[in-house]
């Protein structure tokens, strides 16, 4: 069974190398390979899920329906889960994973696949591992994280600054990208690190680890 990933940065890249170390000790004998492929963006599904991405299309959503198709034909004979991971930002997130269950369900009909949204970004899911993050700041402001309501949308990326930088998070804020995503990657290394599963408080993360629980179960019954 091989496990092919579609990511929407590499800032996810670390802790979804963290989840899967750990989730898949007791499928080590259904799984033999696992690829993570970060994208630039988001991006935005195409009306016409059939056209052709445009010329240096890099964002996930942009890419996916003709990714997936192209997964599709190149494991038409082989077992494969298909995962798509990304933020809800400020999409609803029922839609949003209605509509990316529509373009797997169309384009890889035969395929397991699980879907994967933090609320409201990546970073809700360090901030809910507490002990990992800790671990990996131990000078981290308790003050502002006590104060942050878990999977909220409150600008979550910016809260886990705070948390991290202090006042120094305020002159990181005001630049923005691409400055921040070379911080968010550090900070999503260093947390990660220490990740478990059964200590993150996000209703999302765990939405994840379920949905991929059952297909891992699934695929494990119908070998």
């Amino acid at each position: 069974m091989i496990i092919e990933v579609l990511s929407e940065d590499k800032s996810s890249v670390p802790v979804l190398e963290q989840i899967f170390s750990e989730l898949l000790f007791d499928y080590s004998d259904l799984v033999n390979k696992i690829n993570i492929y970060p994208h630039r963006g988001k991006g935005k599904l195409p009306t016409d899920l059939k056209q052709k991405p445009k010329a240096f299309a890099s964002s996930l959503l942009d890419l996916l329906p003709a990714k997936i198709r192209a997964y599709n034909q190149i494991y038409q004979n082989q077992d494969i889960i298909l995962v798509v991971v990304l933020d809800a930002d400020q999409d609803d997130k029922n839609d949003l994973y209605q509509n990316i269950e529509h373009v797997l369900r169309k384009e890889a009909p035969n395929k397991f696949f699980v879907i994967g949204i933090p609320i409201e970004e990546t970073e809700a899911w360090l901030l809910g591992d507490r002990k990992a993050l800790f671990a990996a700041y131990p000078d981290a402001r308790k003050s502002i994280l006590e104060n942050y309501e878990q999977d909220s949308i409150c600008g979550t990326w910016e809260i886990l600054a705070r948390v991290i930088m202090g006042t120094q998070a305020e002159q990181l804020i005001k630049v923005g990208y691409p400055a921040v995503g070379t911080y968010k990657h550090i900070w999503a290394e260093k947390i990660s690190q220490n990740m478990r599963i059964n200590n993150n408080l996000s209703k999302s993360f765990h939405e994840f680890i379920r949905r991929f629980r059952t297909v891992l179960d699934w695929a494990l019954e119908g070998r």
